[in-house]
């Protein structure tokens, strides 16, 4: 098993192309739909498809791991076993997987990371699971750098954590409100994202607390802040989340980790890259011009903060000043410092009836914007830019070339010459041609000539940073020769390297297992035999089938780390006496009328989402 020293970028890939690019602005490894079973259902792909991917990323030692990780019925517990056999035998170097059923079915050598959908949100789970021989373990977004080097300590597995992109306000796994509001199950891979639709909250009196607000809605994640105290608590595998996200989140989003990555392995080197290879691209990265509700470092800090932004689910974009006059179209902006705006920019703003209102400006000079015909804007409101038409046609356009460096060694043989390539990942190549000598009339301009026709390797995998050449006599090469040559060597090198490559094994599991659980419930998420008996032989009598096979008439819903009362200035213990003026307890009403108790464990700093019996 790779050890945690070595430090992976793992970005999400909704097709190939998004795989193939997130590798070339610097990704050591993808995670990616196949073609069933994956928490994604949107976000699906072919065998021939991954099969080109594979290929990409190991050229440059990046590994592409397939999200396999839905609960399964007993019929697509078999189908399940075949694909990952299909996945393996193309290259696939592991798979997330989140049904316990998968570990008692004929699964190839291939290993096994534990999904986050399996609530891996302290020691005990993530001790067993190592012990189910997972090479990696993704933690729970809710987990504080804290509560990670406790884990890291106690154990051995591969940590992975979130650290940007889109946040699910409940445990993940943990999550039926979509189950039981529209029949598609979150963990089936086909959430319908309740948590992003409007509540009302009312207190045991029925007294309004907020009126059709997003209460659910958090802002997106990015622990940008806090990456370098993560690694050094032993965390290895950095992920960015968004299988559903346009290729212009990718690119950015890679691009920028591996910047802050970087920088700290060059700080600190008793930690090393997973993978080789220097992007170059020719645009500046910014988390703010791409898809984002706002940003939060959530609970990384372990310490309680305002994490959601109840006025819209959708993207605000980075703030670029405040509404001043309106003249006609013409509107009027006080600009942030370095804010310069762009004919056909996106805005928008929250008005005074709390609605998230858009527009496109049809021209932009300076500090005012022609807006679309008929359209008035409210003075001081906060004005946001969700579209930069220049930094999404820079992105869009940029093409981003990843080079591994090598050298070259021409040596002179009886018969013609000897090309031989070695790349910094000490993998080699080397070629043999019969030639004819012909003796250079020129020396020095012969070997400048060869020298600079051998490093022509744009559009490659490598950069070849150095030639030398073993030979008594300097010769003249045609051009086309040294061209075919150094072709001919570089698909040379890159089969070598394919060929070479070295997937991690499923490690072993331990013949003693106890679940790490006190509770037998739906929660457990069994769906299948198989599940069931894993569970059983792990120590739990009578589990019970997870709530999509037999839903219950009440349930917890929801079990989060962000807490609504909190949220509303009402928590208490912060607020005690806002929240005297509200009786507990309190209950979130949907747009359609469904209704749900919530229960707080202020002990935890939890809070739970019920859903009542139906009347």
């Amino acid at each position: 098993m790779v050890g945690r020293e070595y430090i992976e970028l793992l970005a999400p890939a909704r097709e190939v192309e998004h795989g193939i690019e997130a590798i070339k602005y610097g990704a050591d490894a993808v995670y990616i739909g196949g073609p069933a079973f994956s928490a994604r259902s949107a976000a699906g792909n072919s065998l021939e498809d991954i099969a080109k991917l594979v290929e990409f990323a190991h050229v440059y030692n990046a590994r592409i791991y397939v999200a396999l990780n839905t609960i399964l019925t007993d019929e697509e517990l078999a189908e399940a076993e075949k694909l990952a056999w299909s996945l393996y035998k193309i290259g696939v170097d592991a798979l997330i997987i989140q049904d316990y059923g998968l570990l008692r079915a004929n699964l190839p050598p291939i290993a096994l990371h534990a999904s986050t959908q399996m609530d891996n949100r302290n020691l005990d789970k993530v001790r067993f699971w190592e012990k189910c021989g997972f090479e990696q373990v993704v933690l729970a977004r809710e987990t504080d750098v804290k509560s990670m080097a406790d884990i890291a300590s106690h154990t051995k597995v591969r940590l992975e954590t979130f650290i940007h992109g889109a946040l699910c306000v409940s445990y993940s796994g943990q999550c039926y409100m979509s189950q039981r509001m529209l029949g598609r199950s979150a963990n089936r891979g086909e959430c319908g994202q309740p948590c992003r639709m409007k509540y009302s909250l009312f207190d045991a009196d029925g007294k309004t607390i907020a009126k059709d607000k997003y209460l659910l809605s958090l802002r997106d994640f990015s622990a940008e802040k806090y990456l370098a105290e993560m690694i050094k608590a032993g965390v290895s595998t950095f992920k960015i989340e968004g299988r559903l996200k346009d290729i212009t989140y990718v690119k950015t989003t890679v691009a920028y980790y591996r910047g802050i990555i970087d920088e700290f392995l060059a700080k600190n080197n008793e930690y090393h890259r997973m993978s080789y290879g220097t992007s170059r691209y020719g645009f500046q990265p910014n988390l703010h011009k791409i898809f984002n509700r706002g940003l939060t470092t959530y609970n990384l800090s372990g310490k309680r903060e305002k994490m959601a932004n109840i006025d819209t689910p959708k993207s605000m974009g980075e703030y670029v000043g405040t509404t001043s006059l309106q003249k006609g179209s013409t509107l009027q902006i006080r600009l942030a410092d370095n804010v310069t705006l762009a004919n056909g920019d996106g805005f928008c703003y929250v008005d005074r009836n709390g609605e998230l209102i858009g527009f496109r400006a049809n021209k932009a000079q300076g500090d005012s914007i022609e807006l679309p015909a008929g359209l008035r804007v409210q003075p001081n409101a906060k004005l946001y830019r969700n579209l930069d038409i220049r930094y999404d046609t820079a992105v869009n356009n940029d093409t981003c070339n990843r080079q591994i460096d090598a050298q070259i060694v021409m040596t002179e043989t009886s018969d013609g010459f000897t090309l031989e390539m070695t790349d910094i990942a000490g993998d080699k190549a080397h070629v043999t041609f019969d030639s004819k000598k012909e003796l250079a009339q020129n020396p020095q301009l012969a070997n400048d000539n060869i020298i600079k026709t051998l490093k022509k390797t744009g559009g490659t995998p490598f950069c070849v940073t150095d030639v030398k050449i073993d030979s008594q006599n300097t010769y003249f090469f045609a051009m086309s020769t040294l061209n075919e040559w150094r072709r001919a060597l570089i698909n040379a090198l890159i089969s070598n390297k394919l060929s070479a490559w070295k997937r991690e094994p499923r490690l072993p599991m331990d013949e003693n297992l106890q679940f790490p659980s006190n509770t037998a419930d739906y929660r457990l998420n069994i769906h299948n035999a198989k599940a069931k008996n894993f569970i059983e032989q792990c120590g739990i009598a009578n589990p019970a089938w997870s709530y999509e096979r037999e839903p219950k008439q009440k349930a917890e819903l929801m079990r989060c780390k962000y807490c609504i009362r909190y949220e509303l200035g009402i928590c208490l213990k912060q607020d005690t006496a806002e929240a005297a003026k509200f009786k507990q307890p309190l209950k979130l009403v949907g747009s359609n009328g469904s209704e749900y108790t919530l229960a707080f464990d202020c002990n935890k700093c939890e809070m739970a989402v019920i859903g009542d019996v139906r009347k």
